[in-house]
């Protein structure tokens, strides 16, 4: 299975290493950015298959048009305090699931899933 694609946009310069099929920080298929702009970029330059956002970083309606502008990328939220409304605004803005950021590594950790998800709704 090749590495997959990603792009982690948040508010702190965190940079998240896992074991799994994931390409490592630093390599050209994965990429931390920390605003909007840089976000569009990144993900099309990369074709990122997974761009994790933080909600602090971007807006529900900036999360809406990177997900119309970009329906390959499944789009995972972050945020500190993340809850059942904000999810619910997520997933209606177009993003496959929002987790708190503590929970950062296992998002990337389940970035396979997450990517299944996207193909099988885009194939729906």
């Amino acid at each position: 299975m090749f590495p997959i694609r990603v792009v982690i946009a948040n508010s702190a310069e965190v940079i998240v290493a896992s074991p799994v099929n994931v390409s490592s920080p630093g390599s050209p298929s994965f990429a931390t950015v920390h605003a909007t702009t840089d976000i569009r970029e990144t993900v099309a330059r990369l074709r990122a298959q997974l761009a994790v956002v933080d909600l602090e970083v971007v807006s529900f309606s900036e999360l809406g048009e990177l997900c119309k502008e970009f329906p390959a990328t499944a789009f995972v939220c972050i945020h500190r305090l993340a809850d059942d409304a904000m999810w619910a605004r997520a997933l209606a803005a177009g993003a496959v699931d929002c987790c708190l950021s503590a929970d950062l590594e296992r998002i990337v950790e389940n970035a396979n899933s997450y990517v299944a998800i996207k193909e099988a709704t885009a194939a729906a």
